[in-house]
């Protein structure tokens, strides 16, 4: 498999390089999660999220607010390669994406969202893993913003080189069925990178880069974004030494 990771690892370099280039916004995300066992095949994540983007004509992907977030989310491992997810509550304060000057200065919007998940894994080869996630999302706005019912899919590649490292490339699409017109059914396209390390059995990071084409509810023009995104896991350890189903 030498010649594999080699091609891989340059494809990355590639996609890397030309995704980077000329693009109109630039975004970094963070995201911490607090993760609880519960029993041997449900989990409990309690999710912050907090996203930064670049101010009006610079490139300061630290510059201003994107978003603050809170979500939970209840996972049931039904198998090693199948899980549902449910998250009974999620909140968002979103900051109008920085397109002229004055945006920096609009009083940001908030959300409550609804989600369920499904999400395979197929090891095709030695190492070498096919990875799919669907979701639902019901979102509701404190604006004058109907309310949303949005779809999203994420189809990609994964592979294992050991157990504390994984690298992975995906591409997720997402679709509005309703509260807007049909001129803004697509949502956006996120094409991304992710590298998955883990420090120790219950400490884990994931590293990436999303390339992502938006188009804005306000805005009948596409948005290019650059994304670099850093999450961080951390894993209560259970109380006894039952065998349990890896988690995916």
């Amino acid at each position: 498999m030498y010649w594999f990771k080699r091609l891989l690892v340059t494809a990355i370099w590639i996609f890397i390089v030309q995704t980077l280039q000329a693009q109109e916004h630039y975004n970094t995300w963070f995201r911490g999660t607090l993760s609880i066992p519960v029993g041997e095949k449900f989990k409990i994540d309690n999710e912050l999220q907090h996203r930064r983007q670049n101010g009006f004509e610079n490139e300061n992907m630290l510059g201003e607010n994107l978003m603050f977030a809170f979500r939970n989310w209840l996972h049931y491992q039904h198998s090693q390669d199948v899980k549902f997810s449910l998250s009974p509550l999620a909140y968002f304060k979103n900051y109008k994406i920085i397109q002229k000057h004055l945006d920096e200065t609009t009083i940001p919007s908030s959300e409550i969202r609804f989600s369920a998940a499904v999400e395979l894994q197929h090891e095709i080869l030695k190492k070498f893993y096919i990875v799919d996630r669907s979701a639902a999302e019901y979102r509701i706005f404190d604006n004058n913003q109907a309310d949303i019912i949005r779809l999203r899919n994420r189809f990609g590649f994964r592979y294992d080189f050991t157990g504390r490292l994984k690298i992975g490339v995906f591409d997720e699409l997402l679709f509005n069925l309703s509260g807007t017109t049909y001129h803004h059914f697509f949502d956006h396209d996120r094409l991304g990178l992710n590298i998955e390390y883990k420090l120790v059995p219950n400490v884990k990071f994931d590293i990436g880069y999303m390339h992502i084409t938006r188009l804005p509810l306000n805005s009948t023009t596409k948005l290019h974004e650059n994304n670099l995104y850093l999450n961080f896991t951390y894993q209560l350890k259970k109380k006894n030494n039952k065998t349990s189903i890896p988690p995916m």
